[in-house]
Order: C-alpha cells, then structure tokens, then sequence
C-alpha cells in the first residue's frame, strides 16, 4: 500500500505513511542540516514537504475513524524495519518520534 487514499483500514493507512516515510528517508539520506539549510536557508527542510502528505494521511485516519493510538501500534510494528534506511543524523532525527513510542 503506497497511497493513502486507497486504504481500507487502519493498518493499510500506516502501510501508507511507511512508504512516504520511505521516500523522506531516500531524500534525507546521508544529508547534514547545514547542507539543507545552505541549499534552503528560510526552510531546509522544504524539498521534502511535498513528500510528507501529512494533511492527507490525517484526513485518511479520520474517514477511516482510526484511532491515534491504534496508529501508534500499528506504526511500531510496520516502521520498525526503517531504522537501517536512516542515514545519516537528519534521517535517523526524522524517524525518531515515529519510533521513540515502540520500546
């Protein structure tokens, strides 16, 4: 499941918001806030809003009626392999609130 917008249910919607935080974490890797902030200096981390989709995984959730706290459990079991993926300091700082909740 890669778009949120074709979930059925709360686990394909986190499935979802793994795969985008797959394309963040391609787009972040191996990078140090000082080059995202030379390359943006007003917004370093402008070239990956439009990858987040936040607004539309949260209209999602809300259509779906999921639950916060089901999509913290959810997260921890189908994020928890992203942790290698994260290169770098602004990657692993990326996935860490999606993570910090799973111990």
């Amino acid at each position: 499941m890669t778009d949120s917008a074709d979930a059925t249910d709360c686990v394909e919607l986190v499935e979802a918001g793994r795969a985008v935080a797959e394309r963040v974490l391609e787009r972040l890797s191996g990078q140090t806030l000082l080059e995202l902030e030379a390359a943006n200096p007003g917004d370093p981390f402008a070239a990956i809003d439009p990858l987040m989709r936040t607004s539309e995984l949260d209209q999602r959730a809300d259509e779906l009626g999921c639950h916060p706290e089901e999509l913290r459990v959810q997260a921890c079991e189908i994020y928890g392999g992203l942790a290698y993926r994260a290169r770098g300091e602004v990657a692993s700082d990326f996935l860490a609130p999606y993570l910090e909740s799973c111990d």
